[in-house]
């Protein structure tokens, strides 16, 4: 699975107009964006979509933490 950094960049702060900011972010905010494109829910990234697809929700949530952490 390829790690958020290679798209929303080593902090988080993302790619204006292509990657959104990722730092800082909610974890909850996270962790149920990223349950809704696992379900199929949220469709407008293909590439979330395969991504979170094959997260499990304990990789749901580390990841939700930690990008909560992220500035």
């Amino acid at each position: 699975m390829p790690a958020c950094a290679g798209c929303h960049g080593p902090s988080g702060a993302g790619i204006p107009a292509q990657y959104p900011r990722l730092g800082g972010q909610h974890a909850e905010y996270v962790e149920a964006q990223l349950t809704t494109f696992r379900s199929g829910a949220r469709t407008n990234s293909p590439q979330m979509m395969d991504i979170a697809g094959r997260m499990s929700d304990a990789e749901i949530k580390a990841v939700s933490d930690y990008v909560a952490g992220l500035h």
